[in-house]
Formats: structure tokens, C-alpha cells, sequence
């Protein structure tokens, strides 16, 4: 199991229901790339794709990414992936767009960002998430 994990989100769903893992809370999707790659610069490496999911960026309000820290070390091939993710995120969101998603629809966004999640939290470490 990563010893240093942690939990980058912006998903109301994630942080109440995986609330007793180590996670860091951002304000917007964008926060959650930036947030990542700022802490992969002080040693951290991802442990799943930023972009998992079929949901592009700028469709979907939420992202969680899961990274473990390794101590002044730079994952050359983190650094990368969370810099295409940022660059495609940018591409995606280039023409602003305005979106109003009902709260069922919103739900239904954390629900899949959650499941991507739990996914990824699962094949890291099968017991993780057993209380």
C-alpha cells in the first residue's frame, strides 16, 4: 500500500464518504490538476490518470487523483501525465461554456467521479476501503 497517500478532490461525494483518508479539498476541477502537479514537483507520483473516465474535461464539475509522496523524488513520467491532463483540460475548456447542471445531474457527476475513484483506491490497496 502507497504510505503517503492522498486523496485531491473537489467532490462533496468523495469527501464525505471516504472523509477518514488523507485528502486535500480544492475549489474546481482546474484545482485539482493544478494542486496535483504542484505536489508531484515536491515529490509525489500519480497512482491513477487524472483523466480517468469516458467524461471529458469541462463536462463533469468533479475530480478526484490519488498520489503517493516519495520524498524529494520527481516522477519524470507523473509529471507528464498531469501536465497532458492539464493541457487537455485547458483545450477543452478554452471556449467558455456556461453549464447548469440540475442536482440530480450533479449527482449523478460525483457519483461517477466517486466510483473512478473507489476503482482506482481498490487496486491500490484491496483493503483500503474495508471500515
Amino acid at each position: 500500500m502507497a504510505k503517503n497517500l492522498l486523496i485531491l478532490t473537489n467532490n462533496p461525494k468523495v469527501i464525505a464518504d471516504f472523509g477518514k483518508l488523507n485528502h486535500q479539498v480544492c475549489d474546481t476541477y482546474e484545482q485539482v490538476l493544478l494542486q496535483t502537479r504542484d505536489r508531484i514537483h515536491t515529490g509525489s507520483c500519480l497512482l491513477m490518470h487524472p483523466l480517468a473516465g469516458s467524461v471529458k474535461p469541462g463536462e463533469s464539475p468533479y475530480r478526484s487523483v490519488v498520489i503517493d509522496h516519495q520524498d524529494d523524488f520527481l516522477d519524470m513520467r507523473s509529471l507528464e501525465i498531469i501536465e497532458g491532463a492539464i493541457d487537455r483540460f485547458n483545450t477543452m475548456t478554452a471556449v467558455p461554456r456556461d453549464r447548469f447542471y440540475n442536482e440530480k445531474t450533479l449527482a449523478d457527476f460525483q457519483l461517477i467521479d466517486f466510483e473512478l475513484l473507489t476503482s482506482a483506491l481498490t487496486a491500490i490497496d484491496p483493503n483500503l476501503l474495508r471500515e
